[in-house]
């Protein structure tokens, strides 16, 4: 099957490809981009992790959801999409958010973590986890026209921490919107980045890109001194984030019935699997 692509990226790496176990946070626009790319390339094993289900205004920008699957959770469809490649690589679902109660256990054991999350909040959260365990992470944020991507390797680069910081103000759900092009050209952007890496070149710098004036800009960061993260290792967003917006992770008893079970509510959405969780503000 990587007979053409053998003659790019050499046994070595795809030897190196086929031995890694990545994690996929969030299964949305980016990440459905990002498990496609990765089981094309054949990665040996993909974990992606969401708890969200497919809704109509998912289906312009995503590369594996059709009409059908509104209403299926997001991560089982991912996955049983990219099981249809025939690459060989296992795919692993989980129906589940990302935060602190979970980001260390989702990432043990993995090579590289790729951000896929729409929400800075469980995004900081999924940093702290990667830099406390020394995971590679990979960032990707999509907005309008516009994208950003940056590796971040524990041992030398600066971390989301060092330039973000939690989203707090109850008025912070506004939906951004995207196309299906800039999406694309992020997941892709995020997966060449591990195979540098893979190579013994470490991507340093966050990219920007702008889709409009057709432009790629490399910005110079540096390690913040009093980053939390990487600098001081206090890791204080694995003691939680308030989130405003996004899937929350509440305690009910899932009803019996056929999973997922959705409920509407006045303010949002409830999810359940064996988990329950709400959605808010969008």
């Amino acid at each position: 099957m990587f007979t053409r692509q053998l003659l790019v990226l050499g046994p070595e790496i795809q030897e190196k490809l086929s031995s890694l176990h990545v994690l996929v946070a969030g299964c949305g626009a980016l990440g459905t981009a990002l498990v496609e790319i990765l089981t094309r390339l054949g990665v040996g094993r993909i974990t992606v992790v969401d708890a969200d289900i497919v809704e109509t205004s998912n289906l312009h920008r995503t590369h594996f959801f059709t009409v059908e699957d509104v209403g299926k959770p997001k991560a089982e469809i991912c996955a049983e999409r990219a099981r249809a490649i025939g690459s060989g690589t296992v795919i692993t679902s989980v129906l589940d958010i990302v935060d602190e109660t979970n980001a260390e256990s989702l990432i043990k054991g993995k090579d590289f973590v790729f951000d896929a999350l729409d929400n800075v909040n469980p995004r900081l959260i999924l940093n702290d986890a990667c830099v406390r365990n020394s995971v590679p992470l990979i960032y990707g944020g999509v907005s309008g026209e516009y994208g950003s991507v940056m590796f971040v390797n524990p041992e030398d680069t600066p971390c989301l921490s060092c330039f973000m910081e939690p989203v707090e103000q109850a008025d912070a759900c506004e939906t951004m919107g995207t196309t299906f092009m800039v999406v694309s050209f992020v997941a892709n952007l995020q997966v060449q980045m591990m195979l540098n890496y893979l190579r013994g070149e470490i991507p340093r710098g966050l990219y920007y890109i702008d889709a409009r004036t057709l432009s790629l800009q490399v910005i110079d960061i540096k390690r913040n001194p009093s980053c939390e993260a990487c600098s001081l290792h206090e890791f204080k967003y694995l003691k939680g984030i308030k989130m405003n917006c996004g899937l929350i992770r509440i305690k009910e008893i899932p009803p019996e019935g056929g999973k997922p079970l959705v409920r509407r509510t006045k303010d949002g959405l409830v999810i359940c699997y064996e988990n329950c969780f709400k959605k808010l503000g969008r």
